[in-house]
């Protein structure tokens, strides 16, 4: 509903040209932009501007809690990471790719402080928790928590571990965490 009060007030902002008018249809505009967030699972705070970020989750949704006054542009934020299932048999539900939640994903929530910029093109991994008063440059991937008061960037691709290791490590999480997956 909210989705076609705005595009109703778009149209007649083609008729009336003010500035009141078109504080009113961009405050609209950002009310269905967040809306849409809300639906794939955000929490967020007031006065916060989220341009362009997709937000990925599992078919079982997703948790993303995004404080307030912060900007994030173009970021994608991982809640799932379905991976684990191309090793763990465990995990495929259905041989059927198509069907919905045919494999299991590791989900953990992301927690994004207050006062924080994200630059263009970040990624955040599950379960990854950004401090307040923080910055994070863009083309990022950001894989381990980032403290209070401080500016994060830097992006190197490297071997972290054998397929044995991270196989192992899911296996523990999966014990450890039954209700991640």
């Amino acid at each position: 509903m909210l989705k076609l009060k705005y595009y109703f007030f778009k149209l007649l902002s083609f008729f009336i040209k003010s500035f009141g008018f078109n504080a009113f249809l961009a405050k609209l505009h950002y009310q269905v932009v967040c809306e849409g967030y809300r639906k794939k699972g955000a929490q967020i705070g007031a006065n916060s501007l989220l341009i362009d970020c997709k937000l990925s989750s599992s078919s079982k949704g997703g948790c993303f809690f995004i404080g307030g006054s912060r900007t994030i542009t173009g970021v994608t934020l991982l809640g799932h990471d379905a991976s684990p299932a191309l090793n763990i048999l465990e995990l495929v539900n259905y041989h059927d790719v198509y069907l919905p939640e045919f494999r299991s994903s590791y989900r953990n929530p992301i927690k994004i402080g207050n006062n924080v910029f994200i630059g263009w093109s970040t990624a955040i991994l599950p379960g990854v928790e950004i401090g307040n008063n923080v910055v994070i440059g863009a083309g990022n991937v950001v894989v381990k928590n980032i403290s209070d008061n401080c500016v994060a960037a830097g992006n190197l691709a490297k071997i972290i571990k054998p397929i044995e290791d991270y196989i192992a490590s899911y296996r523990d999480i999966m014990t450890q965490y039954p209700e991640r997956f």
